[in-house]
């Protein structure tokens, strides 16, 4: 698996990029996620083994091959794109330094210009920056991790909670994974493992499947987080959505489970043909206990999403939530502009909020952003 679930992971990733791309507006922070979904993409479909099987496919549709060096350009990418945008994102002091212009563009377009510079320099002296960089990589993923905590910590009212906690899971699941696993190779690199390098990549389980596994896996699982987080700020009641659907998917689930068990029981036991009629009524034989069943259903959900309630607060509260995002969003540069106030104006229309509420929305945001911006003397 570890050969080659970077393939899927990395279209997951591109996929979710060029949704980014089309659905959100177009603000500097829905680009910069589209870059690091792009750069996180192209990382595992690059690592390990997976070019063994995506250059033959390459190959087929009369396409040059993708070089090993991408994966090292990649790795620059990422700091170059991830470090700015946890500066323009997270409001914790442990991130003031990334909001700075200065030190977020020297970043952006530095890593940049080096991921570049790695296509003309020759293979010997690019390969000398490779592992070495591992510990950049460890200690950008950690701070990242570290200010989306912080910014959890700080929060002072639900709705800036709820974003610090979305980001914190999603980025967390990404950056502690993958931290683990740079610092992992870097240290046997090293010699720090009590093994020689060449030693642990001959026979080592940990360093030929589990880091692989680990490394790939982390973007399967952060890129739906991240897609759920994005949804959650367009769509008031994507909760409510999710909550409806486990709870009906439990009830098919049970009636899908009972048909295959009844049947396979009886299908050993006496043969394919009972097996099968047994099985549909055993299922029908579910109808009489629907309601336990629509219950227990409805206690699962509860438990996997407790505070998500379809009452007409509930839908008050996550709507000023979706607009309290929109605003923020929109105050990027410290102002609404006309097209963004058409759109702000169209989202008060469309979801019945109270304009004189969402005029106190918008005071808040842009006190909130005045103060988190900082200045020269305060960086």
């Amino acid at each position: 698996m570890s050969d080659w679930l970077g393939i899927p992971a990395g279209l997951l990733a591109w996929g979710f990029a060029l949704y980014v791309l089309v659905v959100a507006p177009p603000t500097r922070g829905a680009r910069v996620l589209v870059a690091m979904l792009f750069v996180d993409g192209l990382a595992v479909i690059t690592s390990h083994n997976n070019l063994a099987y995506v250059n033959p496919f390459l190959a087929s549709l009369g396409l040059p091959a993708m070089p090993r060096m991408m994966h090292q350009v990649s790795d620059w990418a990422l700091i170059a794109v991830y470090l700015p945008f946890v500066g323009m994102t997270l409001s914790s002091p442990i991130a003031a330094p990334l909001r700075h212009p200065v030190v977020s563009r020297f970043i952006l377009f530095g890593g940049l210009g080096v991921a570049v510079l790695l296509f003309f320099l020759p293979e010997e002296l690019r390969l000398k920056f490779n592992v070495p960089f591992y510990i950049v990589i460890c200690i950008g993923l950690a701070w990242g991790f570290a200010a989306a905590v912080h910014t959890w910590y700080i929060a002072t009212n639900e709705a800036e909670r709820a974003r610090a906690r979305a980001f914190t899971v999603a980025f967390g699941v990404r950056d502690v994974l993958w931290t683990v696993t740079f610092a992992y190779y870097a240290a046997a690199f090293y010699g720090l493992l009590g093994r020689d390098i060449d030693e642990l990549a001959s026979d080592s389980y940990t360093f030929n499947t589990l880091m692989p596994l680990l490394y790939q896996l982390a973007i399967v699982i952060y890129v739906p987080l991240v897609a759920y987080g994005v949804l959650r700020v367009q769509l008031f009641d994507i909760d409510l959505r999710i909550k409806r659907t486990l709870k009906r998917g439990t009830v098919a689930a049970a009636f899908v489970a009972t048909f295959f068990v009844v049947s396979e029981l009886a299908g050993n036991f006496l043969s394919s043909q009972f097996g099968n009629i047994l099985g549909v009524l055993g299922t029908g034989a579910l109808v009489f206990f629907l309601d336990p069943i629509q219950r227990a259903a409805e206690r699962l959900s509860d438990a996997a999403m407790p505070n998500t309630v379809a009452t007409p607060e509930y839908e008050a509260f996550r709507k000023l939530q979706v607009y309290d995002s929109a605003v923020r969003a929109a105050l990027e540069d410290g102002y609404i502009s006309a097209r963004q106030r058409r759109v702000l104006d169209s989202m008060i229309a469309s979801m019945g909020i109270d304009p004189s509420v969402a005029l106190r929305v918008e005071e808040d945001s842009l006190a909130a952003v005045t103060v988190q911006r900082p200045t020269v003397e305060e960086v």
